[in-house]
C-alpha cells in the first residue's frame, strides 16, 4: 500500500485572504514553505493529494474551466521544482446550493483517493487550516495536522510530526 499526505488547498498550498475564492491564477501564490515541504514528503514517498471544497463552482462565482487553469498553473509551478502533485479532489458543492456527501469534512473525496492511488490511512498524513479537514481525516482514521492560515508548511515538517 501507499502513503500519502493529503493537504488542503487554499490557505495551505496557497495564500487566502484578498479574495475568499481564488480562482484567476492571477490571485494564485504559494505560501512560504510550500515547495520545499512537499519536496521532503515526494522524497520519503509519499504521494501528494490535494483535498479542496470548491463551492464557488456551485454559487456560480466561478466554473470549472477556471479552477483546472489555476490547478494547471499550481501543477506547473510546482514541477519546475520536480515536485509532482499526484491527483487533485475537489468539491464543486455548496451547502447553500448543492448538498453532497464530497465537500469536507465528509469523506467521500478521501475514500476515492484511497481506492484509486491503494493509499494506507494510517500512514498517511492531512495537513489542513481548518478544523473541516482534520474532522474529514479523523473519520477517515488519517492523521490530521492542523497548521496556521497561510503558513509556512516546513514548519509542519521541522516540528517532526511526520
Amino acid at each position: 500500500m501507499n502513503k500519502a499526505v493529503f493537504l488542503d488547498r487554499d490557505g495551505v498550498i496557497n495564500k487566502k485572504g484578498r479574495t475568499y475564492y481564488v480562482f484567476d491564477e492571477a490571485d494564485f501564490v504559494l505560501n512560504d514553505g510550500v515547495h520545499e515541504a512537499l519536496s521532503y514528503f515526494q522524497s520519503n514517498g509519499f504521494l501528494l493529494i490535494v483535498i479542496t471544497n470548491q463551492g464557488g463552482i456551485a454559487k456560480g462565482i466561478y466554473s470549472e474551466e477556471q479552477l483546472e487553469k489555476v490547478h494547471n498553473t499550481m501543477k506547473m509551478d510546482l514541477l519546475k521544482s520536480g515536485i509532482k502533485i499526484t491527483d487533485i479532489f475537489y468539491c464543486p458543492h455548496h451547502p447553500d446550493v448543492s448538498p453532497c456527501l464530497c465537500r469536507k469534512p465528509g469523506v467521500l473525496l478521501f475514500q476515492q483517493a484511497i481506492e484509486k492511488y491503494d493509499i494506507d490511512p494510517a500512514s498517511s498524513f492531512m495537513i489542513g487550516d481548518s478544523e473541516i479537514d482534520i474532522l474529514a481525516a479523523k473519520k477517515m482514521e488519517i492523521k490530521g495536522i492542523l497548521m496556521p492560515t497561510n503558513g509556512n508548511m516546513m514548519k509542519v515538517v521541522e516540528s517532526g510530526i511526520i
